[in-house]
């Protein structure tokens, strides 16, 4: 590969819910080519608590494929982007470590919690506030599950995407395309947010 000078490569992390991806970003003659250079299986277990995400295992693996791209890339790494489901996510203490294992979107305890969030918040008017789909794996009803279930609400909490990048940086951020999964962003904030978008395109 005859590599672009003074380009570095770039790594992008897929968090499926089945599998999960490290990729490699590398220029060759100013054209980028992407490898997978490691995958590794990932599926919900089951815990006394339900169903959840083993979040251990899944950095363990995100370390492994990481690894692989800094020893391929001798060019150097510019960014390590990480993509994933944006609904679930992790509760933390107040050294900024996992409490639990966090929740699978599939698990059962949101159907309580989705009755009870409707019974005060019409699914009608929540489109209308989010435009985001009604489904019941959504964060907004998984977080009221957590009150159900009489867990701290005063624990801070990201989604697993930005767990990941916190993990790695250091740094806690919510990446606003995840956060619109959440249905907890206004849609005025949304359209707000593109209308500038095009405007200063």
């Amino acid at each position: 590969m005859a590599l672009a000078a003074n380009r570095k490569a770039l790594v992008a992390v897929d968090l499926g819910a089945q599998s999960c991806r490290v990729s490699l970003l590398r220029w060759n003659r100013n054209e980028p080519e992407i490898e997978v250079l490691h995958r590794f299986s990932n599926a919900p277990i089951s815990t006394p608590d339900g169903l959840c995400w083993d979040i251990d295992a899944i950095f363990e693996g995100l370390i492994e494929g990481l690894q692989s791209c800094a020893a391929c890339a001798s060019e150097g790494i510019a960014s390590v982007a990480v993509d994933g489901w944006a609904v679930d996510y992790v509760r933390l203490n107040s050294k900024g470590d996992p409490v639990s294992f966090p929740f699978c979107y599939r698990d059962p305890r949101t159907e309580k919690a989705e009755l009870q969030v409707h019974s005060v918040l019409p699914p009608s008017r929540l489109y209308s506030l989010t435009g985001i789909q009604i489904l019941r794996l959504n964060t907004l009803y998984q977080l009221y599950a957590d009150k159900l279930a009489g867990a701290d609400p005063h624990l801070p909490w990201v989604n697993l995407p930005e767990f990941i990048t916190y993990r790695l940086s250091g740094k806690r951020v919510s990446e606003y395309t995840n956060a619109t999964h959440t249905g907890l962003v206004a849609l005025e904030l949304l359209l707000g947010a593109r209308k500038y978008s095009s405007s200063s395109a």
